[in-house]
């Protein structure tokens, strides 16, 4: 079995136009909704500083991996880049998280959103 994680020092593969976004996962009853392979780009800005690769999306949130670790509970403020530039910013709670390798795995419940911070001057 592979690792969903994507391969250090790799080229990211290209966008995904939207119409080639397809299921993750077959659909099972431990899912409150239907998740989406994911190519979007995930900054948390706190509690952590980090950037995080999107494995999979839902309506209700969202699967993730980092180099660094998120502690279940922990909420966090995320910017999520979709694949056509758009920046979303959402609030997140740390509903799982494991280790596999050296990365963190965890899957995110989003509770809200959140303001975009403001930019420096």
């Amino acid at each position: 079995m592979g690792s969903k994680l994507p391969k250090s020092g790799l080229t990211p593969p290209p966008p995904r136009k939207h119409s080639e976004v397809r299921p993750a996962v077959q659909a099972d009853e431990r899912r409150h909704s239907a998740r989406w392979a994911s190519d979007a780009r995930i900054e948390i800005l706190t509690p952590i500083q980090a950037h995080a690769a999107a494995l999979d999306v839902s309506a209700t949130g969202i699967q993730l991996s980092l180099d660094r670790w998120l502690s279940t509970g922990t909420l966090c403020d995320l910017r999520i880049t979709t694949h056509t530039g758009r920046e979303i910013f959402k609030r997140a709670r740390v509903i799982w998280a494991r280790r596999v390798g050296d990365e963190c795995v965890a899957g995110l419940q989003v509770v809200g959103s959140i303001a975009p911070p403001a930019i420096p001057e």
